[in-house]
Protein backbone atom coordinates (compact mmCIF):
# COMPACT_ATOMS: atom_id res chain seq x y z
CA UNK A 1 0.00 0.00 0.00
CA UNK A 2 1.38 3.47 -0.65
CA UNK A 3 1.11 6.88 0.88
CA UNK A 4 -2.44 9.01 0.84
CA UNK A 5 -3.75 11.85 2.16
CA UNK A 6 -6.09 10.92 4.48
CA UNK A 7 -9.47 13.80 4.62
CA UNK A 8 -10.88 14.75 8.13
CA UNK A 9 -13.99 15.43 8.44
CA UNK A 10 -15.28 18.38 10.13
CA UNK A 11 -18.39 19.76 11.79
CA UNK A 12 -18.66 23.39 12.95
CA UNK A 13 -20.77 26.74 14.03
CA UNK A 14 -19.44 29.81 15.75
CA UNK A 15 -18.24 28.67 18.45
CA UNK A 16 -15.75 26.52 16.63
CA UNK A 17 -15.41 22.65 15.03
CA UNK A 18 -14.90 19.29 15.87
CA UNK A 19 -13.10 16.26 13.69
CA UNK A 20 -14.82 13.25 14.10
CA UNK A 21 -13.20 9.55 14.34
CA UNK A 22 -14.92 6.21 14.24
CA UNK A 23 -12.85 3.48 15.09
CA UNK A 24 -14.57 1.05 12.62
CA UNK A 25 -15.53 3.29 9.82
CA UNK A 26 -13.17 6.59 9.60
CA UNK A 27 -9.98 4.10 9.10
CA UNK A 28 -9.01 1.90 6.48
CA UNK A 29 -10.51 -1.53 6.61
CA UNK A 30 -6.79 -3.41 7.44
CA UNK A 31 -6.15 -0.76 10.36
CA UNK A 32 -6.99 -1.27 13.55
CA UNK A 33 -6.26 1.13 16.19
CA UNK A 34 -3.56 -0.30 18.90
CA UNK A 35 -1.90 2.86 19.99
CA UNK A 36 -1.94 6.86 19.25
CA UNK A 37 0.62 9.40 20.51
CA UNK A 38 1.29 13.27 20.37
CA UNK A 39 4.44 14.36 18.87
CA UNK A 40 5.09 18.45 19.88
CA UNK A 41 8.03 19.54 17.60
CA UNK A 42 10.52 22.35 17.54
CA UNK A 43 11.08 24.19 14.03
CA UNK A 44 15.23 23.45 14.40
CA UNK A 45 14.83 19.86 15.03
CA UNK A 46 13.02 17.14 12.76
CA UNK A 47 10.86 13.96 14.04
CA UNK A 48 11.03 10.46 13.71
CA UNK A 49 13.89 9.74 11.46
CA UNK A 50 12.92 5.32 11.44
CA UNK A 51 10.40 3.58 9.52
CA UNK A 52 8.67 0.45 11.32
CA UNK A 53 8.61 -3.33 10.24
CA UNK A 54 4.92 -4.13 10.98
CA UNK A 55 3.31 -0.70 12.19
CA UNK A 56 1.09 1.36 9.72
CA UNK A 57 0.52 4.71 10.64
CA UNK A 58 -2.00 7.66 10.02
CA UNK A 59 -0.28 11.11 11.35
CA UNK A 60 -3.25 14.29 12.19
CA UNK A 61 -2.05 17.61 12.58
CA UNK A 62 -3.25 19.24 15.58
CA UNK A 63 -1.31 22.79 15.27
CA UNK A 64 0.69 24.05 12.46
CA UNK A 65 2.05 23.20 9.56
CA UNK A 66 3.51 19.93 9.14
CA UNK A 67 6.17 18.64 6.22
CA UNK A 68 7.14 14.86 5.92
CA UNK A 69 9.00 13.08 4.48
CA UNK A 70 9.04 9.35 3.08
CA UNK A 71 11.71 7.81 1.49
CA UNK A 72 11.03 3.95 0.04
CA UNK A 73 11.86 3.64 -3.48
CA UNK A 74 11.70 7.05 -4.42
CA UNK A 75 11.47 10.24 -2.06
CA UNK A 76 7.92 12.51 -1.37
CA UNK A 77 7.43 15.02 0.41
CA UNK A 78 3.46 15.56 1.92
CA UNK A 79 2.53 18.56 3.55
CA UNK A 80 -0.59 18.87 6.36
CA UNK A 81 -1.94 21.05 8.47
CA UNK A 82 -5.50 21.46 10.47
CA UNK A 83 -6.01 24.39 7.48
CA UNK A 84 -5.56 21.64 4.73
CA UNK A 85 -8.10 19.38 6.55
CA UNK A 86 -6.23 16.43 5.68
CA UNK A 87 -3.90 14.51 7.89
CA UNK A 88 -1.47 11.62 6.12
CA UNK A 89 -1.49 7.16 6.09
CA UNK A 90 1.79 6.16 6.39
CA UNK A 91 2.38 2.52 5.77
CA UNK A 92 5.09 0.61 7.14
CA UNK A 93 8.38 0.14 5.46
CA UNK A 94 8.54 3.65 4.95
CA UNK A 95 11.30 5.86 6.01
CA UNK A 96 10.06 8.94 7.53
CA UNK A 97 11.43 12.69 8.45
CA UNK A 98 8.75 14.91 10.69
CA UNK A 99 9.43 18.36 10.40
CA UNK A 100 7.66 21.64 12.19
CA UNK A 101 7.24 24.97 11.15
CA UNK A 102 7.21 26.28 14.71
CA UNK A 103 7.96 25.16 17.83
CA UNK A 104 5.45 23.17 19.79
CA UNK A 105 3.26 22.46 16.58
CA UNK A 106 1.42 19.14 17.30
CA UNK A 107 0.62 15.90 15.12
CA UNK A 108 -1.52 12.69 16.43
CA UNK A 109 -0.42 9.80 15.23
CA UNK A 110 -2.32 7.22 15.19
CA UNK A 111 -1.04 3.24 15.36
CA UNK A 112 -2.53 -0.08 14.27
CA UNK A 113 0.36 -2.26 16.14
CA UNK A 114 1.66 -1.76 19.81
CA UNK A 115 5.31 -0.47 20.71
CA UNK A 116 7.75 -2.84 20.37
CA UNK A 117 11.26 -1.58 19.75
CA UNK A 118 12.30 -4.37 17.84
CA UNK A 119 10.31 -3.75 14.81
CA UNK A 120 11.71 -0.14 14.42
CA UNK A 121 14.19 0.14 11.49
CA UNK A 122 16.52 2.54 13.04
CA UNK A 123 19.83 3.20 10.39
CA UNK A 124 18.73 3.76 7.18
CA UNK A 125 21.64 2.21 5.35
CA UNK A 126 19.99 -0.84 6.79
CA UNK A 127 16.78 -0.24 5.77
CA UNK A 128 17.99 0.86 1.80
CA UNK A 129 19.56 -2.77 2.29
CA UNK A 130 16.52 -4.63 3.31
CA UNK A 131 13.70 -2.70 1.92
Amino acid sequence: MKPYYYKLEKFGDFSGYLNPFYVNKSFPKRFKLKRFFFIFGKKKYFRADHAHKKCDQIIIPIKGKIKITLMNKDKKIYYISQKLMRGLYVPKKNWIKINFYKDLDCVLVLCNYKYDKKEYISSYSDFIKRY
